[in-house]
């Protein structure tokens, strides 16, 4: 659902593009600067009916959604480790009542598998649970890395939403929350002068290969880590 503020004629407009809406203190941090905030997401989630391996050792999430979508089958997993991939994912497992066993220091699928691949053992069963659009690298890697059986269950489908061009017309950024993201937006570039932000390396790396071109990119893979560059930017 389309998350608007009321716009001053002299407001700046930051356009969200995720599937979660900003926080009551990330939109008071945005207007103190004058920017008010636009959340439009241009991807849907959708379930998926689906049954996880069994006697799995690891089991690795890569987005709140994936912890929705796995919380009802937490009981069959007391023995399986879970490696999150962010703090928000682990926000999400932590709140359903487990305590991630690993988390990386960055928060992107090809920090995690280069991370936890020392505590993984030869012949161990490793399950990545996500969206049907996630990247195939970090599975590619940790095949390469260490002799363990790598699967992978899809627990949601991701699906591109059209964005209206008035709200790209006017917008003076463009947060690029997801590699879907980018490619929801690639064909619309023409329609926007705005400020390409994007959250991370694995998005930025997505906007170039669309056509895009992001001046800003997150230090912290979160909201509130693109918040941060951009009330840096309006600093200079």
């Amino acid at each position: 659902m389309r998350f608007l503020l009321p716009c001053r004629m002299t407001s700046k407009q930051l356009v969200l593009t995720g599937s979660r809406g900003p926080t009551a203190e990330q939109v008071d941090r945005l207007q103190a600067e004058n920017i008010d905030v636009i959340h439009h997401p241009v991807i849907e989630t959708i379930p998926v009916a689906f049954q996880l391996p069994p006697n799995l050792d690891w089991l690795i999430v890569t987005s709140p959604t994936g912890v929705e979508r796995i919380t009802s089958h937490l009981d069959q997993l007391q023995q399986t480790k879970i490696a999150v991939v962010g703090s928000k994912t682990a926000a999400a497992l932590i709140k359903s009542g487990r305590t991630p066993d690993f988390v990386p220091s960055a928060f992107t699928g090809d920090v995690l598998v280069e991370e936890l691949c020392p505590f993984l053992r030869s012949g161990q069963r490793i399950c990545f649970a996500r969206g049907n659009r996630a990247r195939q690298e970090p599975l590619e890697h940790l095949r390469k890395q260490v002799e363990v059986d790598v699967l992978e269950v899809v627990t949601y489908e991701t699906k591109l939403r059209a964005m209206p061009p008035e709200l790209l017309r006017h917008a003076t950024y463009i947060g690029l929350q997801s590699p879907s993201a980018v490619e929801a937006l690639a064909p619309l570039r023409k329609q926007t002068e705005a400020i390409y932000v994007t959250i991370g390396p694995i998005t930025e790396q997505a906007a170039h290969r669309f056509g895009l071109t992001p001046r800003l990119v997150a230090q912290t893979f979160t909201l509130d880590g693109l918040i941060d560059c951009i009330l840096e930017e309006e600093l200079l």
